[in-house]
């Protein structure tokens, strides 16, 4: 059984959302975890908007689904009752196509956001370096990355660069008057970040401030945007007084913001509104600032309203989006099912060599005068007639397989239908052997 289980935007709030992030510093414990169960493959995917397991699993639905139940409940700390309404279960076909839609940009918050491609793409390799991931996972992530790139290159979905970042600039502009003169500060200097202030450039904002953890990374950032860089600890400070605008995405396990933080910087303010842009998950600025008088904070749930304004105007690229989906999601079904007939195609290959060798043991004396020459020609017609018995079953096996169009037989009618049987003969007394002619 291939299987999919997790909780997204759709239905988990951020507060929940953050609480079963898997950051990557803690993916070695959770796949160790994982090692634990009766699974044989797993991968894992963790982004800002979704937190989901893929496994392949020997197990009934109802069985693999408690036991992932379980996983998560005992590795997030928190009690079943608590999300599992929230979580969507998928097998098969389902959830073959949820990664595709997911890979594609389609599920995601940002309609076509294009950092999802990285992080199937990161899923993997982490996936692999733990050692979790197999033929039957390995093959499908590969087949969404494909899938991805297509919808990115074929439709309208792939221009423009479209992300979470994007969606907070286009946010902040609304909010803010003459934002091509807001003050920006940026608290964080990764990939989303970097994402965010090239779209904030491309707006026209000139004032950008960047603030990391580690100096020189907000250097290189900020002299690649053509702003300006701060140690943490001054822009705690300096920067908050001075900034229009926050945008925040760090990796930080905690909120980096407070109210602690920010009483003592509005004081100096006197009264200038400060909007924060909260895009980090788990969240870096504490829910609990958008108490202060004139402070607005928004964080990923609040996007939504821009999104969906977004959504209405790229409905005919979302339709041609979901044709390359369906197309890709029956390609890799297709080699998926042919994977289920692979063992008995491998056992019936070694059933009838063992036959060859058991018949070549059985007329050994008959065959001791041969020279070898015309030992290895009668060895070698042996096996071309084996081949020639199997290679029928086996192409009809395969494309049935391929086709899911696998039917119930009798067995006179499945005989006929491995061995392409000519079924107008089927009511044809056979002919009898001279043994049968002398008996009767």
């Amino acid at each position: 059984m291939l299987a999919r289980i997790g909780l997204s935007h759709h239905k988990a709030p951020i507060t929940i959302r953050e609480r079963f992030n898997y950051p990557e510093h803690a993916l070695p414990q959770a796949y160790a975890s994982l090692s634990q169960m009766p699974l044989t493959e797993t991968v894992l995917l963790s982004t800002c908007n979704r937190a989901e397991l893929y496994v392949t699993a020997d197990l009934e639905p109802r069985l693999l689904y408690q036991m992932l139940l379980e996983h998560m409940a005992h590795f997030h700390h928190m009690p079943e009752e608590s999300f599992e309404g929230l979580l969507d279960f998928q097998t098969g076909e389902d959830a073959v196509r949820h990664l595709m839609r997911v890979a594609a940009g389609l599920d995601s918050l940002a309609l076509g956001e294009a950092q999802i491609l990285g992080q199937v793409r990161q899923a993997l390799q982490m996936a692999g370096a733990a050692g979790s991931t197999g033929r039957v996972l390995h093959r499908l992530f590969e087949h969404a990355l494909h899938t991805g790139k297509r919808v990115q290159t074929e439709t309208g979905l792939g221009k423009g660069r479209y992300s979470v970042g994007h969606v907070a600039v286009e946010m902040a502009g609304r909010v803010f008057d003459q934002f091509d003169r807001a003050r920006i500060l940026i608290l964080g200097a990764g990939k989303m970040s970097e994402l965010t202030a090239k779209h904030l450039v491309e707006r026209g904002v000139r004032f950008v401030v960047v603030a990391n953890r580690t100096y020189a990374r907000a250097v290189e950032l900020a002299e690649h945007l053509g702003g300006s860089a701060m140690h943490w600890e001054e822009a705690m400070e300096t920067g908050l007084q001075e900034a229009d605008i926050v945008l925040s995405s760090t990796s930080a396990p905690h909120p980096v913001l407070h109210r602690a933080n920010l009483q003592p910087v509005l004081r100096k303010r006197r009264g200038r509104p400060l909007f924060l842009f909260d895009i980090a998950l788990p969240r870096d600025i504490d829910p609990d600032v958008n108490t202060l008088e004139n402070v607005f904070l928004y964080n990923l749930d609040d996007l939504q309203q821009v999104v969906h304004a977004d959504t209405q105007r790229r409905m005919a690229e979302i339709d041609r989006a979901e044709a390359i989906v369906g197309i890709e999601t029956e390609e890799y079904l297709a080699w998926y099912r042919v994977q289920e007939v692979n063992p008995v195609i491998a056992q019936l290959r070694t059933h009838l060599n063992a036959l060859r060798d058991e018949y070549l043991q059985i007329f050994e004396p008959r065959l001791t005068g041969l020279s070898p020459k015309e030992r290895e020609s009668v060895e070698a017609l042996l096996s071309a007639l084996i081949d020639q018995v199997a290679r029928t079953p086996i192409k009809i096996l395969k494309q049935s397989a391929a086709e899911d169009t696998a039917q119930m037989f009798d067995l006179p009618s499945a005989a006929r239908a491995l061995f392409e049987l000519n079924s107008n003969l089927a009511n044809t007394p056979p002919a009898l052997l001279p043994e049968q002619e002398t008996l009767q």
